[in-house]
């Protein structure tokens, strides 16, 4: 029984490959996420709207272990899944955290900061009020203004502008 459960992986693709990995995986009708956006570039003589990813070279995908092993196997998709470091397995992303990182990055991710910087956990918060009421994270103040930090174990951490009032501490 525990086998047949479903569990969000994070899978790193090949450069420029998220966008056709994802059409792939649509194609097998297998639960995937890849946050995207509409960025202008200039081709030559023109300029044209593309779809573009949020986060380079990460799709994550959501199906048992022997699904998303079999997606390598059998149909010979060219990923390979983050690992978790303390035991060496496949790197699960818990559900709650899918949900919020997908509920954040849908809304707008043009006003999403993807942070480099290693944090020190701060104080957990839900917010409470606004767009992003029930989303739950870090309070971190970045260039001195109050942000929600979202993590992503292993993966990334993307932080979103929230006025402090939106915001109640966790227990």
């Amino acid at each position: 029984m525990a086998d047949e459960q479903e569990f969000w992986f994070a899978a790193r693709t090949r450069a420029n490959q998220e966008l056709s990995l994802r059409n792939s995986l649509r194609k097998i009708e297998i639960t995937h996420y890849l946050p995207t956006h509409v960025v202008t570039r200039r081709i030559s003589d023109r300029v044209k709207r593309v779809e573009v990813p949020v986060i380079n070279n990460l799709i994550f995908i959501k199906a048992t272990k022997q699904v998303a092993f079999s997606l390598i196997k059998d149909h010979g998709l060219k990923i390979s899944y983050i690992r978790n470091s303390e035991n060496n397995s496949m790197l699960v992303v818990p559900e709650k955290q899918m949900a919020d990182f997908m509920f954040v990055m849908d809304l707008d991710p043009e006003s999403i900061k993807q942070c480099t910087a290693d944090f020190v956990p701060g104080e957990k918060v839900r917010v409470i009020k606004g767009s992003l009421t029930g989303v739950e994270g870090e309070m971190v103040r970045i260039e001195g203004k109050t942000h929600v930090l979202l993590r992503v174990p292993q993966i990334l951490a993307i932080s979103v502008k929230v006025p402090k009032a939106y915001l109640e501490k966790m227990k």
